[in-house]
């Protein structure tokens, strides 16, 4: 018999994130949906932030404006 195990485990997420506000001086566990009508962002925004935060647990470096696509473009200074 053999062991099929990898196939039928479930596939749980990498990471579960949970979302906390301060109210009234106390610190309180909001939904997914307060916490995107908080900070006025989408789902898809939140889900960019947290894909940058996984791998070190920090903000990456801001990279807009980075672009290597036009070669002969000329400098400002």
């Amino acid at each position: 018999m053999t062991n099929q195990q990898g196939s039928n485990a479930a596939v749980l997420p990498v990471n579960s994130y949970r979302y906390y506000r301060t109210i009234h001086g106390e610190i309180k566990r909001i939904y997914f949906k307060a916490c995107l009508s908080t900070f006025g962002i989408t789902k898809s925004r939140l889900e960019r932030i947290q894909k940058n935060l996984t791998p070190t647990g920090m903000a990456s470096q801001d990279r807009g404006g980075k672009h290597q696509n036009r070669p002969k473009a000329f400098e400002c200074h």
